[in-house]
């Protein structure tokens, strides 16, 4: 595989610091994503940007600094790339209208989080689906979806590794999947670190933030290096964030250095990037390369259409659609990519109608029949 001349940089989006309800200054904060090799962090207080003053490089870490627009029955927005605070007084639709107006980018966060008795916190999910014009959602909230997992299981603190049982919420990939129908829409991992004490385990801090920083880590795509320049750098970032060229990779682990997956076309060329749209052509297809042999998924508007244990594939695609990949390890999400649109005209969003698609997929041997595996 031929890959494409970009720049991949790993960060954490969704962190809190003592100016809302996180644990650590932004000293500790900074210092656990240097200590994690992280080449961003985005700072999102509730309802707060006084972390603003940090914005810039630390070490190899460059601090960004949003908002999570927070509201006590839940609809909770992470705001990026906006310089002034967001009121958690207006309405949803206002509230991502507001950050637009900005230029700055809008995120669902935890949006199907139903509580947990361990840390006493009530549902807090998104209501209002209803909306328009948002960026995109958290697929999966770390923190959110751990702790309501762990609720769900009794009020003992897990005997090991709390980190075994994470993995994503089912209802944030469905509801992915259903947005996906009517438009491009950007799936993102966030942590939600508050480095959170928790009381009822004698004050035992489940995620500390370095450990926090290492484990659920967003992947971007960019046409060329960070530097040393806040307003360049910071402009790369959420570029690659507002149009999903990225990927979300739980790390704690297995790192994920290594992978790449690309569009290529006739000549083995490199057409789209995850995120990308690319009009339909015969002969292009989908390639894989995975630093481990790992089970994969690949979803088109959340139809399987492929699984199986592998690591590298080249799959012929035969129609538009929005198609996704899901890799396990040992049972486990290991990487969640944004989908690649294909579709039949340049200013076209996929179709999900054609009957030759599934018939000629079949027929080359790439089904979700061969082959499987199990995930946890």
């Amino acid at each position: 595989m031929r890959e494409k001349n970009f720049f991949e940089c790993k960060g954490a989006i969704h962190v809190h610091s003592r100016f809302s309800d996180g644990e650590g200054s932004m000293e500790e904060i900074i210092e656990a994503a240097n200590q994690a090799a992280l080449d961003f962090v985005i700072i999102t207080d509730h309802n707060d940007m006084r972390a603003k003053e940090y914005e810039g490089w630390h070490g190899k870490t460059l601090v960004l600094v949003g908002e999570e627009i927070t509201r006590p029955e839940g609809n909770h927005i992470l705001a990026l790339g906006i310089e002034e605070l967001i009121s958690p007084t207006l309405s949803p639709q206002e509230a991502i209208d507001a950050v637009r107006a900005q230029g700055g980018i809008s995120f669902l966060a935890h949006p199907f989080y139903q509580g947990s008795p361990i840390i006493n916190d009530p549902p807090l999910p998104w209501r209002a689906w209803e909306v328009r014009g948002f960026d995109g959602l958290e697929v999966w909230n770390l923190t959110a979806d751990l702790f309501q997992l762990l609720g769900t299981r009794g009020l003992e603190c897990p005997k090991g590794d709390p980190l075994a049982y994470a993995a994503p919420n089912p209802a944030a990939l469905r509801k992915w999947d259903e947005l996906l129908h009517d438009r491009p829409v950007v799936g993102i991992g966030g942590l939600d670190a508050h480095a959170e004490k928790v009381a009822r385990w004698g004050g035992k801090v489940l995620l500390p933030y370095k450990e926090t920083f290492s484990a659920l880590r967003m992947h971007l795509f960019l046409p060329r290096p960070l530097g040393d320049d806040l307003a360049v750098d910071s402009k790369l970032i959420y570029s690659a964030l507002s149009t999903g060229r990225a990927f979300l990779a739980f790390e704690h682990y297995r790192p994920v250095d290594g992978f790449f997956c690309a569009i290529v076309g006739r000549e083995g060329e490199p057409i789209a990037l995850p995120g990308d749209t690319v009009r339909y052509s015969p002969h292009m297809e989908l390639q894989v390369k995975l630093p481990h042999k790992a089970g994969l998924r690949v979803l088109r508007a959340g139809e399987e259409v492929f699984k199986q244990e592998i690591i590298s594939l080249h799959l012929p695609l035969y129609s538009e659609g929005a198609y996704r990949l899901e890799v396990f390890l040992e049972g486990r999400y290991w990487i969640i990519t944004n989908p690649f649109f294909v579709t039949r005209g340049s200013d076209q969003y996929p179709s999900e109608k054609d009957a030759r698609s599934e018939q000629e997929a079949k027929a080359s041997g790439f089904s979700s029949a061969k082959g499987g595996f199990n995930v946890q």
